[in-house]
């Protein structure tokens, strides 16, 4: 926090450096009169206003009673908001924070929600990212990655574009054995983006690497397998038309991973991968690719596309909190206009598969198709309807075939596993009335979903699942009143192996404004009971209530109250009312 501080109390004099600096950049390489030069950046400053700020601060206070959430908080506040000042007209610099009393401490039951501080000032193409930040290079390298530091985004005129950061991206948690944390070492970053992007040319070059400290943790948890790791990961994006509606777009990436940087460097004479020496030369030290290419091709109102990824097992960036690894997909996808826009077709069929390295227990294919379709009878009406059908293939290799290769196995596809899955959804909206104070609107929505298992060509009852879903609403508007009804009703029947659970109820809920329109309340109810064969399971009753007050269009003001009750014959009533206070103020 005192870093900003300090950043915000210096800005002033090193933003009219940088106004200096740039402007003498703009003269492209001319003769330039200091004199003439300080006087048109002291114009700039007393023609304008030094300072201009907006934004808005938020706050909340949440209230709950009950003994349905276990281990929820009688009270909460929330205190978050944004800030942008504005100097001299050419220099943004906007601010977000957020503040919540669970941020004191660290709940190792309760994950708490972090007090943030970032800053984004901008200068003309120039964006700056200061504090708690994320940034995006590629899905290969940098990925969303929150880190604690400094980047920049730099988009000057033209076709160039640049990236790059610093930052601490995971912060130290000593290892204390008596009291299960995750332990972890701090670890640092930094990366860099260069692209050149004019519509279908493309290429963009990033590249991204991370350390573990060492020394940042005093007691080493290598009795939970967690080692000091170092990470340098580069991707290469390309696009390029090959002729009229055609385009060819490919992404290749390489991660060169060491899991333990302690481990022994490589000897001189090893036989590994260049990069692997490179960036990591140890033992540990592994090289993963990553390709992912697509071909579209677009005639009049038709797009048809193909596309094929292929990520090596273990691809792993430090950089990206998840990824997706041993993977091999191959996807065809299509779109038609019809009628004038009328009706509209999207379409896709994918392949994919794992284990390609053959060294899985068990390897799976999966198969997907899905279609949607948007039709547009009129100004009315408008239908949508979608279908997908996923399946999975598994293979479970058997440890017999590894202890004896002579015996036969008999009955191998006892061993083969397939997954099914198709989904349905059908949806409808008509306007019942056109009339422009007083219009009314149906909506029916109708979904489906089947999902089972086949084991030897028999499909196991315990193994499946069905779910139908019927949601109806009608809901009228009365425009001068300022007021809203809406009554809806939803019906949901599913088997789980041999349960059959059956639950429904009615939902009304109104819309008012009130005081010349000044204060928007709301009130709804409603009621479900789920019945498993023929006996009722469980019973819930809910209520909701808000209200919200605009003052000047700066001030908002609202209440917002829940309450729940739940009730079972096989255990006792449950009960929680949860109110929330919010206030926020826009300059």
């Amino acid at each position: 926090m005192l870093q900003i501080i300090t950043i915000i109390r210096i800005a002033p004099k090193a933003i009219l450096c940088a106004m200096v600096l740039l402007f003498a950049l703009n003269s492209q390489a001319q003769n330039v009169d200091i004199e003439a030069l300080r006087d048109r950046a002291k114009g700039i400053i007393h023609n304008k206003k030094p300072f201009k700020f907006s934004g808005s601060i938020n706050t909340n206070a949440v209230l709950y009673t009950g003994n349905a959430g276990s281990g929820r908080d009688p009270f909460n506040y929330l205190l978050s908001g944004s800030l942008s000042v504005n100097i001299y007209n050419s220099v943004s610099i906007p601010l977000s924070f957020t503040f919540t009393n669970r941020g004191f401490s660290y709940n190792y039951q309760f994950p708490n929600v972090p007090n943030r501080l970032s800053l984004h000032p901008k200068y003309r193409w120039i964006t700056a990212h200061i504090g708690d930040v994320a940034m995006t290079f590629s899905p290969y390298t940098l990925n969303g990655h929150q880190f604690r530091g400094l980047g920049f985004d730099l988009t000057p005129k033209g076709n160039w574009r640049y990236s790059v950061m610093y930052g601490q991206l995971q912060k130290p948690v000593p290892y204390q054995p008596s009291n299960g944390v995750i332990a972890a070492y701090k670890r640092m970053g930094y990366g860099a983006k260069i692209g050149y992007d004019k519509g279908t040319r493309k290429a963009i070059v990033s590249f991204f690497q991370a350390k573990d400290e060492l020394n940042s943790l005093v007691l080493k948890p290598d009795s939970l397998q967690i080692y000091p790791k170092q990470n340098t990961s580069i991707s290469l994006e390309t696009s390029l038309p090959l002729r009229k509606n055609l385009v060819w777009k490919t992404e290749y990436g390489i991660s060169v991973l060491t899991n333990d940087t302690r481990a022994p460097k490589f000897a001189d004479n090893a036989q590994v991968n260049f990069l692997t020496k490179l960036f990591g030369g140890r033992t540990s030290t592994n090289a993963y690719n990553a390709l992912k290419t697509q071909l579209n091709y677009t005639v009049g109102s038709s797009t048809f596309g193909v596309g094929y990824e292929r990520v090596d097992p273990g691809y792993q960036t430090l950089g990206a909190y998840y990824f997706n690894n041993d993977l091999e997909n191959i996807t065809l996808n299509f779109a038609q206009s019809l009628f004038k826009g009328k009706i509209n077709i999207a379409g896709n069929v994918g392949y994919q598969r794992d284990d390609l390295d053959n060294k899985k227990s068990g390897g799976s294919i999966r198969r997907v198709g899905a279609v949607n379709l948007t039709y547009s009878g009129s100004k009315k009406m408008v239908t949508t309807f979608s279908y997908s059908n996923f399946q999975s293939y598994t293979n479970v290799k058997p440890q017999f075939q590894y202890i004896n290769q002579l015996t036969p196995f008999n009955n191998l596809d006892t061993l083969d596993f397939r997954q099914i899955s198709q989904n349905a959804n059908f949806n409808i909206n008509y306007a019942l009335s056109d009339n422009k104070e007083k219009p009314q609107n149906l909506n029916i929505n109708l979904s489906f979903q089947d999902a089972f298992d086949e084991q030897g060509g028999t499909i196991s009852k315990g193994n499946s699942s069905q779910f139908f879903n019927f949601a109806g609403s009608w809901s009228i508007s009365k425009i001068p009143k300022a007021l809203t009804i809406t009554s809806a009703v939803n019906v949901t029947y599913n088997t789980v192996g041999v349960d059959e659970l059956l639950t429904l109820g009615p939902t009304l809920a109104i819309n008012k404004q009130v005081f010349n329109k000044k204060v928007r309340t709301g009130v709804s109810m409603a009621y479900n009971t789920t019945i498993n064969g023929s006996k009722v399971t469980n019973s819930t009753t809910s209520f909701r209530a808000n209200a919200d007050y605009v003052y000047k269009k700066k001030h908002n003001m609202g209440v917002n109250i829940v309450g729940m009750r739940s009730s079972s014959p096989s255990s006792p009533s449950r009960t929680d009312i949860t109110a929330t206070i919010n206030y926020s103020y826009t300059f």
